[in-house]
């Protein structure tokens, strides 16, 4: 982390810091207007599945229990598509959503109890293929060969399998073991099209010992497991995709195609609508654009949500909605502030310290 990084977290935790505990952050909760605080994870550390993940993915139960009664404290629970409905009719001065996304099976076994003991609710974006097919994303394939063999070996092994289109994998593994453990991810993510990039790294990985069925009933909800959340009146179910493709990655028409082929997958599975919010896979301003916020918006979604932090207005666009991804280090301080509009004060002034 630079200098500049450095002094502007600083300043943040400081601001933050004077802003919850001088009491200003109790006095703003319920004035200010209508305001939605979205908060974004993945998993619940705690379940069999949760092994397999890598650790930013994963926030622990106790600190998210931690979180959730902090927040409810400052601010009414919601889904991510009834906080974007009060937005709408501006009602709704403090508003909080927690979202996970890509529908692990942890949501059921570790999530949902705390929601019901933290009377908080939850949307949860469903990647639609594991559901279908019981297969995972490449993604989940590469996570399982870096435990089993390390990134350098697996990155060495994908590009024998690439062959002719092992290029940009073999300037990553060049530079060594640090760069291979920080760069081949981004590197079949970005700069491989997905059909090489899937063939390789599911050939590596059933080499090695992979079993994708059952890593798959590991991680992953199934259809009744989906339907239980559900019904449970906590969780509403949104759309994440068919195969969690980065969006900008594709054609046009594959892309809308994951779009579409996603969410009419989630209603012939769980027999309902699963269509008030969107995912975004990755989620950051590189992994879509305002192509595919129409493609959302024409499947039928009524929103969508980013990975960028921030806080959202009624006045903002429903098709970029912000959130704060969770981590088990990020303070309560920092979304208390956040949800009460201190940040929105000082981005008023010009000054953004969250982006």
């Amino acid at each position: 982390m630079n200098l500049r990084h450095r002094l502007k977290r600083t300043l943040r935790d400081l601001y933050s810091l004077a802003f919850v505990y001088s009491g200003v952050a109790r006095l703003m909760a319920r004035r200010g207007g209508a305001r939605l605080l979205i908060l974004a994870g993945h998993g619940v550390d705690g379940a069999v599945g949760s092994k397999r993940m890598p650790a930013d993915l994963k926030i622990t139960p106790e600190r998210l229990e931690e979180i959730l009664r902090a927040l409810g404290r400052y601010a009414e629970w919601v889904t991510v598509g009834e906080g974007v409905a009060r937005l709408d009719s501006g009602q709704g001065c403090g508003l909080v959503a927690l979202s996970m996304d890509d529908g692990y099976l942890d949501n059921r076994t570790q999530l949902l109890p705390l929601l019901e003991a933290c009377d908080a609710r939850c949307t949860v974006y469903l990647e639609a293929r594991p559901l279908e097919t019981r297969r995972v994303s490449w993604l989940h394939q590469w996570f399982w060969l870096e435990r089993r063999l390390g990134a350098s070996e697996a990155g060495r092994r994908c590009a024998l399998e690439l062959k002719g289109n092992s290029a940009v994998l073999n300037e990553v593994l060049a530079a060594g073991a640090d760069a291979a453990a920080r760069g081949l991810k981004r590197r079949l993510k970005y700069d491989l099209d997905a059909e090489p990039r899937d063939r390789a790294v599911q050939a590596v990985f059933e080499q090695a010992g992979g079993d994708e069925a059952a890593l798959c009933e590991e991680l992953y909800l199934g259809v009744e497991d989906a339907r239980e959340l559900r019904d449970s009146g906590r969780v509403e179910l949104g759309g994440h995709t068919w195969s969690h493709e980065v969006l900008t990655t594709l054609e046009s028409e594959a892309a809308r195609e994951e779009i579409e082929r996603g969410r009419s997958t989630l209603e012939e599975l769980l027999g309902v609508e699963c269509g008030e919010s969107f995912a975004y896979p990755f989620g950051r301003r590189w992994d879509h654009s305002a192509e595919h916020a129409q493609a959302v918006e024409e499947a039928g979604y009524q929103s969508a949500v980013t990975t960028h932090a921030g806080l959202n207005r009624p006045a903002g666009d429903a098709f970029q909605l912000r959130r704060w991804m969770l981590t088990e280090t990020l303070p309560v301080h920092l979304l208390v502030t956040e949800l009460c509009g201190g940040f929105g004060l000082l981005r008023r002034l010009g000054l953004d310290l969250v982006e």
